[in-house]
This record gives structure tokens, C-alpha cells and sequence, in this order.
């Protein structure tokens, strides 16, 4: 069973006091971040972790990436080696292989 202060609403959730990110996966697109929620009576706060995780690219969306439908419009280029190139692009990473 949940402790009685672990939110179950959005409201509740905008609650967490953030301490420190205990994690970062990129190949999962997620966080791990400690913090502590309110006490329901107010008076104190309990420790938490709470994982954000980013939801994957839908695969229906691939025809409409590039070209005149584009979805993607605007790239910056963030690293790049003689091998591959990482662009960000509106909360999503991609990896250009260059042969």
C-alpha cells in the first residue's frame, strides 16, 4: 500500500520539493530525483524518488519527420565527432551517422 502522502493527482504531484537528481539514463530518456512530499495533516514532509521518464517517438509519426510534412523544425547541433553527430531538437535527441 502507498504512504498516504504519495500523490495521486497532478495537484499533489506539483507538491515535490526537489533535494537532488539522484540519476540520469540517457538511453532511457529518464531522471531519478530525491525530494520529500508534504505530510497530509501539514506538518512535515516525507523523503521521496520519483522517476521521470520521457515516452518514446511513435513510430507513426517517421514518414512525417523529414521533408515537406516535416514535424521536426528546428535543430541545434550540440557534439560532433568524425563518426556521428548528436543534434537536439524540441525535447528529443538525434543521432546522425555520418560513413
Amino acid at each position: 500500500m502507498a504512504h498516504p502522502a504519495a500523490p495521486t493527482s497532478l495537484d499533489a504531484l506539483n507538491k515535490f520539493k526537489f533535494v537532488r537528481i539522484l540519476n540520469e539514463d540517457p538511453l532511457t530518456h529518464s531522471i531519478t530525483l530525491l525530494g520529500k512530499f508534504p505530510e497530509r495533516d501539514g506538518l512535515g514532509d516525507v523523503p521521496a524518488i520519483v522517476r521521470v521518464e520521457k515516452t518514446a517517438l511513435n513510430v507513426n509519426d517517421a514518414p512525417h519527420l523529414f521533408g515537406e510534412r516535416k514535424s521536426i523544425r528546428k535543430v541545434v547541433l550540440e557534439e560532433s565527432t568524425d563518426i556521428v553527430r548528436f543534434l537536439s531538437m524540441d525535447s528529443a535527441l538525434l543521432i546522425e551517422y555520418c560513413f
